[in-house]
């Protein structure tokens, strides 16, 4: 039997991944776009995680991390048009 919030959590792992890849490329090559991709993957895990809670009934945990998912993705994007 499939777990029904599998696509969320794949959804989620595989946005950590990319993340962790796109972080470690962008410490050996120094390109910074490439260090906001890490950062906006790193929103996607957090917002996958928020749908995941809220289906499972966890609403103040889910809105804790949308929360936290908007204020990293608000920054990200107001240093990205600063550099």
């Amino acid at each position: 039997m499939r777990h029904p919030y599998r696509k969320f959590i794949q959804i989620e792992l595989i946005s950590l991944f990319l993340a962790l890849l796109f972080g470690l490329a962008a410490l050996v090559l120094g390109y910074f776009i490439i260090l906001f991709l890490a950062f906006y993957f790193i929103v996607l895990s957090i917002l996958c995680d928020a749908m995941i809670l809220l289906q499972t009934r966890h609403s103040v945990e889910a809105g804790k991390q949308v929360m936290r998912g908007i204020i990293l993705f608000l920054f990200t994007t107001y240093l990205l048009f600063q550099l």
